[in-house]
């Protein structure tokens, strides 16, 4: 099972883009900026394998609605 400690951002886009989170833009750096219709828009950083600091995770998992272990669960 994975732990809020090793996720990426590319791992962290699928997630968001299956329950509905559609790809709005990409700034000029890494960060994605993905919109849905009903909540808040999410900026997620997209670097190819770095690892997501628990922090940033978290807070995004709290813009969502969606508990950890729920994630978790999805993920895997």
């Amino acid at each position: 099972m994975s732990s809020l400690s090793n996720i990426t951002g590319q791992e962290l886009i699928k997630f968001v883009i299956s329950i509905g989170y559609k790809f709005e833009r990409q700034n000029k750096g890494n960060h994605r900026i993905f919109v849905h219709n009903n909540k808040k828009i999410l900026v997620i950083p997209a670097y190819k394998k770095k690892i997501l600091k628990k922090g940033l995770l978290c807070g995004i998992l709290k813009d969502i609605g969606i508990p950890k272990a729920e994630f978790l669960n999805s993920i895997n």
